[in-house]
């Protein structure tokens, strides 16, 4: 019979787990290394800013750390997001190599304190049944890191959809792919094939070349992330739905099969926050929206009027960060109310207004700033190309689960800018 035993032990004392599904990392990699990524690199899967917010100053005993020695070291099965909390927040030298970012001040005392906690201490196999138990079972897991712990711990094959990812970090890079049915009905054997993918001798193939292969994934990804494959409609219809939804690859796409000449695909994605994080700035400034705008006299130069002096009235400009980025929608939510009222149109959703808008404002401006030179122009030119997704970062700001780097929300408000000084700059 298993055993386990509850045992307090020190939070300098654990260690994170390396092979953690969540985000494996290198087996050497100690606890800030663990911590630096799961901040810079990614966000999505620890989502560290919401747990911190579900936190407060309450750390919940209901649900305590599975820890398994190895080697007299306690290593941390299922936990590992709360006690890289309490590590980050009780390691003043850690702290201070991440900036404070995942707290506006240094933490709660009452977590800063909770120096010891209780622990269930048992075997690897026991740990590892109560991890499959409590995220495969219950679904709080995702597909990818489902079929990894299957893999890793579990001894299964590397599935289709696993060795994708390992490849190409399509699956990681974009989140929204990460769900059961674009597995099981879209990113399948059959499915690939007949777009021109698949697998041999156990490494992810195309019968295109890298450029090639990379655009038809982006076409795939898009098709999920536009709804045009949803669980309710045209699941299971990949290359039908590709050559619909883009007429121009009705003549490219080749089916694979065996006595086809394969390339090894190695098209890699980036996560939007990622990307974002790493990303030099490109420009001299850095003040929020790049440039001063003279708007319109109204809502919209209201709003943009206070987010410019909330900016400016704070000297620490970290403290200030969440409030611009989520106003940074919340503008585009105005103006694009007001905009569609002067149109004579209306949108049923709010919620839907400035996805609607941005979508008509990237079509608007698409052939102007090829015209036009604007100290942010190449930003907006890469928002226009979909090398950047200005919705997808708003909505993760209005939502408060994305690390507000000064240099992130810098980048989207010049953007934001460009749209405001198109529709409601005094010279239009």
């Amino acid at each position: 019979m298993a055993q386990q035993e509850i045992r307090n032990i020190k939070v300098s004392e654990l260690h994170l787990w390396s092979e953690n599904p969540r985000d494996p990392v290198d087996p050497k990699s100690v606890d800030f290394d663990i911590i630096k990524r799961a901040i810079d690199e990614n966000p999505s899967d620890w989502n560290l800013n919401k747990l911190v917010k579900e936190m407060g100053r309450h750390y919940d005993f209901s649900e305590i750390p599975t820890v398994v020695y190895f080697k007299k070291i306690p290593v941390i099965f299922d936990g590992n997001r709360r006690i890289a909390v309490l590590k980050y927040l009780q390691n003043p030298k850690l702290y201070s190599l991440l900036t404070g970012r995942l707290f506006l001040n240094d933490g709660p005392k009452e977590l800063r304190e909770l120096i010891e906690i209780p622990c269930n201490v048992c075997d690897k196999d026991t740990a590892l049944t109560n991890i499959e138990r409590k995220h495969i079972n219950n679904g709080s897991w995702g597909t990818i890191q489902r079929e990894y712990f299957l893999h890793q711990h579990r001894g299964q094959p590397k599935s289709l959809f696993l060795v994708i990812d390992e490849q190409t970090n399509l699956i990681s890079a974009f989140p929204f792919l990460n769900q059961g049915f674009i597995k099981d009905e879209v990113l399948t054997e059959k499915n690939l094939k007949e777009v021109g993918f698949g697998l041999k001798n156990k490494k992810f193939v195309s019968v295109y070349n890298k450029k090639m292969s990379k655009d038809i994934l982006e076409k795939v990804k898009s098709l999920v992330e536009d709804k045009f494959i949803t669980t309710r409609k045209n699941r299971g219809q990949l290359k039908q739905s590709l050559i619909e939804r883009y007429p121009e690859t009705k003549g490219i796409i080749t089916s694979l099969d065996e006595e086809t000449n394969a390339n090894i695909v190695s098209a890699g994605f980036k996560n939007i926050a990622t990307s974002l994080h790493r990303t030099p700035i490109t420009f001299s400034s850095d003040d929020i929206f790049g440039r001063k705008l003279i708007l319109k006299k109204g809502s919209v130069n209201n709003l943009y009027s206070g987010i410019i002096e909330v900016y400016e009235k704070f000297k620490d400009k970290e403290n200030v960060l969440p409030i611009i980025g989520m106003s940074l929608r919340l503008i585009l939510d105005v103006a694009g109310r007001l905009h569609y009222e002067n149109e004579g149109k209306t949108i049923s959703q709010d919620d839907q207004i400035s996805k609607q808008f941005i979508k008509e404002a990237k079509v608007a401006l698409k052939d102007i700033l090829l015209q036009k030179e604007k100290n942010s122009a190449s930003l907006t030119l890469d928002w226009i190309s979909d090398k950047y997704s200005l919705e997808a970062i708003l909505h993760k700001y209005a939502h408060g689960n994305i690390d507000y780097s000064k240099q992130a929300i810098v980048q989207a408000s010049k953007i934001v800018a460009d749209i405001l000084d198109f529709y409601f700059s005094k010279k239009v």
